[in-house]
């Protein structure tokens, strides 16, 4: 029998325009209930996805940053944060200096980026079609030097935004080829993540996991994005919903309804007879 969900977020339990559907919500808290674990699982900063949290009023930790945290905001315990190291960081801005990209550097509490255009609208020009108007919320600070910014101890995310998708995806392999220690995925369709290298949603789940005494084949897996693939591959399960990427879409076990269909509600209650 599965003994934890792990799920990746946007694109995935949430609705195009951003809302936890009631029957996500529902067939969550009756699996909590039955004493299975759920763990949302986001590239977001964890502080931005804790609306969610609130809604599915559950108690359960989230992973954030593709892996680089994991934390419960009820109990206030903070198992884990995986900082990039400062060279990594400078390498990284270097990278993005010589193609005149500007960047969003995150920490566990702030972000810092160079570009106005991306201070101002912030997450909002990832999340395009978002309807949902969020509580919580990450301070931002526009530098002017983001070089300065790699003095910071606990950087936990690199973002570059640009809706030149060619664009993004040169900037991801470049960074995958030149720097060894991080590694660059598309995390939506016109942005990519940086973190360490062994910094992925599927050690994260993994680790959590074992922390439970969960065994991998114990594990069912959501996603719907590039960062979710070794989640997908790492969970005894891994299920991609039907508006998912086609390259996840075949790292998956099986193909569900998508987003909007509430497909995770669907499968969750076809498995666990609900």
């Amino acid at each position: 029998m599965y003994r934890l969900i792990a799920t990746d977020c946007d694109g995935t339990i949430l609705d195009s325009e951003g809302f936890l559907p009631d029957e996500i919500i529902s067939v969550f808290r009756r699996l909590d209930s039955m004493g299975v674990h759920i763990l949302p699982v986001t590239g977001r900063n964890d502080i931005i996805a804790r609306d969610y949290l609130d809604e599915l009023d559950i108690g359960c930790p989230i992973i954030g940053c593709n892996g680089a945290t994991l934390v419960n905001f009820d109990t206030g315990e903070r198992f884990f944060t995986k900082a990039i190291d400062k060279t990594s960081v400078l390498k990284f801005m270097d990278i993005c200096k010589r193609l005149n990209t500007p960047c969003k550097i995150f920490t566990t509490e702030r972000q810092y980026t160079n570009s106005r255009e991306l201070y101002e609208g912030g997450i909002n020009l990832i999340t395009v079609g978002y309807k949902k108007e969020m509580t919580y919320h990450i301070e931002t600070t526009l530098v002017e030097d983001i070089y300065a910014v790699a003095e910071l101890e606990n950087i936990i995310k690199c973002v570059v935004v640009n809706n030149d998708v060619d664009f993004v995806l040169k900037v991801r392999d470049i960074i995958n080829e030149e720097i060894p220690s991080l590694k660059a995925v598309q995390s939506n369709w016109n942005c990519i993540d940086i973190n360490r290298r062994d910094v992925s949603k599927g050690a994260a789940m993994l680790e959590y996991a074992d922390m439970l005494g969960i065994k991998k084949d114990e594990i069912i897996a959501f996603g719907d994005s590039e960062n979710d693939i070794s989640m997908l591959e790492a969970a005894g399960l891994g299920i991609a919903v039907g508006n998912a990427h086609d390259i996840v879409k075949k790292s998956a076990d099986r193909v569900i309804g998508t987003n909007d269909e509430k497909g995770v509600a669907v499968f969750l209650r076809e498995v666990f007879g609900l």
